[in-house]
């Protein structure tokens, strides 16, 4: 093999080191068949491994024309981490991989006795084999490999603790009474014995494929691999197999994606990987736009050329900081932007900023137009942008905001006006995207510590809203008709002048509900002794949790009981009491009439004193709470310093009897 590795990603001519690895090849398979003898025939690989490399299709064409596999930093983390997942057994894949229809001499003429017949409109087969001839000629569609031939990929890397799992249960006599599911690549050879009329179904000798890469496994890569690094008499244990044969790989991929449905939930992250293979093509305009924007991503992943190089997590491989992006968070984001296309009121599909006449010519604009706009971003600090999660910047949060962005800015470009947006080249409308966002980009550039807090959002469905937010306020900045759907309301709770006054009228409400009702119990049954607490408050557990809360203060600091009751509590004392509290307390929510007891924002402020009383970056007031909080404040303060104290006790007396 021959390793180049470059510090960065560029182009670069490997013709010289082709034509040097082609030189030395006959010398050194000489010197190995004559090493071992001439009964030992080597099947003989050469590697060519690079990383940071463009490669040119002139290089590639002739790394295939000497013979020699080309493997990058796309291939190479796969067969690591199947290595660590498989030991010795992830041999059978690689030499599935890079010796595809090349004959095993080992397994020429083996025969079993199988069932030929129809399932689905398709040929099958059934039949008993062993691990150790179907591990030689088997091959798993990886979705972390992304083997071209085998599009759609969609199986997930095989797990190593369930692999050992299902070690243990084999070497402890457990058996698999299920098929393993699988398709021929080629149509094999069956002779008949015997036909059934009734069924449709022949029985005979089924040779089984000989050359490597001929038995894709569509189900049942744990269970096969699982005998792979047992004991060499365990590969003579007995497999039951349903084989089709010539399947295409679209269906095997919805076999797969039916039968786990079925059996046990598929993760999420790989279904919405596969839309851009499965879907692609789609009429269905919903699933037409989520294939485009899966299949952007992927592309995007592997271009060497992209700031989105390696950022995605391939299922089945751990994320890291840097590699922390997932497709199904990004690819909701673009189908919201409304970006490569949306769907009409009439249900049919509408054209996006970064639609062409035909689903490839979106995929195309799509990409050089992301290319452009997000390497501005990524260059803006290269470092904060390779940081991935760590930087703040491409984050899911972050790519989420970012994308929901590029479709404000079509809006306020182009004002809808499809012929506007769908006629300019892409480097026109990168420039025009890119002229919009230079505050962020000045931002990122010189904010220093300062992105870093600016950019941490809370985690959840909330954060990319926030630094969508955010974002459009960098943008508002220098152009301040940008605003796009609830970004003023956004704008009005971010005001720090208006927090502090909602977080003091709060309180002021706090203090003025308790002083009144307080009041008035002490009018009505005496402030001497307990009477006005006993006798007013009444429900026996508001005042055991007022005890309780009491009890926990130092002798010394402990105040009235009113002091420790909740907010709520106030309310259920107001309405079990409302004759006497409803000149008061009586306020309507705005909009909300003809209710006979309008202490409905009691509720409201109780949710809000949460706000001031334990701050958290997931709380905020909204808009639309400052004018409540407002009115109930001067609403209590003007009725509570006009309201006539020495009336209350004659007109309880006379309520009471």
């Amino acid at each position: 093999s021959f390793c180049i590795a470059l510090e960065n990603i560029k182009k670069k001519d490997l013709q010289n080191e082709i034509d040097a690895l082609h030189a030395v090849k006959g010398g050194i398979s000489s010197v190995v068949k004559k090493f071992y003898g001439a009964d030992f025939k080597p099947k003989i690989l050469w590697f060519f491994v690079t990383e940071n490399i463009i490669w040119s299709e002139e290089n590639i064409l002739s790394a295939r024309k000497e013979n020699i596999k080309r493997v990058t930093e796309n291939e190479l983390p796969y067969y690591t981490q199947l290595v660590e997942h498989l030991g010795r057994a992830a041999r059978f894949q690689f030499l599935a991989e890079f010796l595809k229809d090349q004959q095993i001499p080992a397994l020429d003429n083996i025969r079993v006795p199988a069932t030929r017949g129809r399932l689905g409109g398709k040929q099958f087969y059934s039949f008993v084999t062993t691990p150790r001839h179907l591990l030689k000629i088997a091959f798993v569609n990886h979705r972390t490999l992304d083997d071209p031939e085998g599009h759609p990929t969609y199986q997930r890397l095989i797990q190593k603790k369930r692999l050992r799992e299902i070690g243990e249960f084999i070497k402890e006599g457990g058996y698999f009474p299920n098929n393993l599911l699988v398709n021929f690549m080629k149509i094999p050879r069956f002779e008949i014995i015997e036909k059934s009329t009734t069924t449709d179904v022949h029985y005979g000798h089924l040779y089984l494929p000989s050359t490597y890469k001929s038995a894709w496994i569509i189900d049942g890569q744990h269970r096969l691999y699982g005998y792979a690094e047992l004991g060499d008499h365990y590969l003579d244990s007995k497999l039951i197999v349903l084989a089709f044969d010539g399947l295409k790989k679209e269906e095997e991929a919805n076999l797969f994606v039916t039968i786990n449905h079925e059996q046990r939930s598929v993760p999420k992250n790989l279904l919405d990987d596969l839309e851009g293979q499965l879907n692609w093509g789609s009429s269905d305009p919903a699933e037409r736009i989520g294939a485009i924007g899966a299949r952007l991503l992927q592309q995007l992943n592997r271009d060497l050329a992209s700031p989105f190089y390696n950022r995605f997590t391939a299922e089945g491989l751990k994320s890291t900081a840097k590699s922390c992006l997932t497709i199904p968070q990004i690819k909701s984001a673009i189908k919201r932007s409304k970006i490569v296309g949306f769907i009409e009121n009439n249900g049919s599909y509408g054209k996006g900023l970064l639609s062409g006449n035909t689903d490839n010519a979106t995929l195309i604009r799509a990409q050089k137009v992301f290319n452009g706009y997000f390497s501005a971003v990524c260059n803006a600090d290269i470092g904060r942008w390779d940081r991935g999660r760590d930087g703040r910047v491409c984050t899911n949060e972050g790519i989420q905001a970012f994308c929901i962005l590029l479709g404000e800015i079509s809006s306020y470009l182009y004002k809808s006006d499809e012929s506007k947006y769908l006629s300019k080249k892409e480097q026109i409308l990168t420039l025009d995207i890119t002229n919009m966002i230079a505050p962020i980009i000045n931002f990122i550039k010189d904010g220093g510590q300062d992105v870093d807090k600016y950019f941490t959002v809370p985690f959840g469905s909330g954060g990319p809203k926030t630094y969508f937010y955010k974002l459009s306020k960098l943008v508002n900045s220098e152009f301040p008709d940008f605003k796009p759907a609830d970004y003023a309301d956004w704008e009005t709770s971010q005001r720090e002048d208006l927090k502090l006054q909602a977080d003091r009228q709060i309180s002021q409400i706090n203090i003025l509900s308790v002083t009144h009702i307080f009041s008035v119990f002490k009018k009505i049954y005496g402030e001497n002794g307990m009477n006005y607490w006993e006798r007013g408050v009444a429900n026996p557990d508001i005042k055991a949790n007022a005890y309780r809360k009491r009890t926990q203060d130092p002798l010394e600091d402990q105040g009235p009981y009113e002091n420790y009751l909740d907010f709520i509590d106030l309310k259920k004392i107001v309405e079990k009491q409302w004759k006497i509290f409803k000149h008061i307390f009586d306020i309507p929510m705005p909009g909300v009439k003809g209710i006979a007891k309008n202490i409905d924002w009691m509720d409201r402020i109780n949710e809000l004193r949460r706000i001031s009383a334990h701050p958290s970056p997931t709380r905020n007031y909204k808009s639309t709470d400052f004018p409540l909080i407002d009115n109930v404040c001067t609403t209590l303060e003007s009725r509570i310093v006009n309201f006539d104290y020495a009336s209350v006790v004659s007109e309880s007396w006379q309520e009471h009897g």
